[in-house]
């Protein structure tokens, strides 16, 4: 009686091992009629590459912190009002012939009434009706989250390969309703360098 168990637990074991291998060597396996009706598809081909091109960042630009203040929660009288603009910098240096220029990549939480901003971390002490907002630096233009910077000029060495550019970018604080709360102001933005 146990060999039979044992006969019968093999099998279902080469069985299941033998699906695993069909189904991770590409072919399709049949979902049965229960997962819906199956029809055509398409195929989707993902294309990129690998290279050395990248420059060093500053030690005091990967991992920042920057103050935008204590404000008052009456000074935001209605949805869209902004706070002084903080500037901040991300240096890059000792970067190759082959790139010219930079940009960067900002990506984080998006605020929920404004998908191009910056949201405020959730909790119990957490400030609502307003978002962190980001800018070029020219102060004008906004820098809408997920999105690509304007490109900065590299700064070529006198001896080639130690180019180096300080990005100048501006945030500040934008109500996102007409009343804003008190509480914590914080958030985190990501970002990703963008080489030319």
């Amino acid at each position: 009686m146990k060999s039979q168990f044992r006969i019968m637990a093999l099998m279902l074991s080469t069985l299941a091992s033998g699906a695993a291998i069909s189904g991770a060597s590409g072919v399709n396996v049949n979902p049965g009629s229960d997962a819906g009706t199956q029809s055509t598809g398409g195929q989707v081909q993902f294309t990129g590459s690998i290279t050395d091109t990248s420059c060093n960042i500053d030690t005091e630009s990967a991992n920042q912190t920057v103050d935008l203040g204590k404000w008052s929660s009456s000074y935001f009288g209605a949805a869209g009002t902004e706070t002084t603009k903080t500037p901040f910098h991300i240096k890059v240096q000792d970067c190759p012939d082959s790139v010219t220029s930079v940009a960067v990549l900002f990506d984080g939480n998006h605020d929920a009434t404004d998908k191009n901003m910056l949201a405020i971390d959730s909790g119990a002490n957490a400030a609502t009706g307003v978002a962190i907002e980001l800018y070029e630096a020219s102060r004008n233009q906004k820098i809408n989250l997920g999105s690509v910077t304007e490109e900065y000029p590299i700064n070529a060495g006198s001896t080639g390969n130690d180019g180096t550019a300080d990005l100048t970018f501006y945030a500040d604080y934008r109500s996102t309703a007409d009343d804003v709360t008190v509480g914590d102001a914080n958030g985190v933005a990501n970002f990703n360098m963008v080489y030319n």
